[in-house]
């Protein structure tokens, strides 16, 4: 009887604790006027910001691009966030790049620029992300 006492409470927590898997699929293009070559092979990645914000977590990386020659790329990745059923997944471009500042020619470490996308759609929907000026920081 004891062990009943602790059963049902796990059953309720089950049935309202769910991690549901949500896709997306976003492009764009990104600019480098400073130096043209500076915008191919650019590392953008989809990420899933935690909302938790407890100490041991991160976001999670859901997809990886690289940039065309004319930096123009398109990124697709899946993510699910553990809890109630409104936690989805919060979906935003981070771009790894070395994009001289303006007046600058050469850019000695890795910049970085976050795009944040206000209004996530679904695969097969897709997230059109405007075009990032990569010389300017946030």
């Amino acid at each position: 009887m004891e062990a009943l006492k602790w059963i049902f409470p796990i059953f309720l927590i089950i049935l309202v604790v769910d991690g549901r898997t949500q896709c997306y699929k976003a492009s764009g293009q990104v600019f480098c006027p400073t130096d043209h070559y500076k915008h191919y092979g650019v590392k953008v990645r989809l990420m899933d910001k935690d909302r938790m914000s407890l100490p041991w977590e991160a976001d999670d990386e859901m997809g990886t691009a690289y940039t065309d020659e004319d930096g123009n790329y398109t990124v697709t990745g899946c993510g699910d966030d553990f809890g109630f059923w409104w936690n989805d997944p919060d979906p935003y471009i981070y771009i790894d790049h070395r994009c001289p500042e303006p007046g600058r020619s050469v850019s000695i470490a890795h910049r970085y620029k976050t795009i944040p996308i206000p209004e996530p759609k679904l695969v097969p929907e897709e997230i059109r992300v405007e075009t990032v000026r990569l010389d300017i920081s946030d």
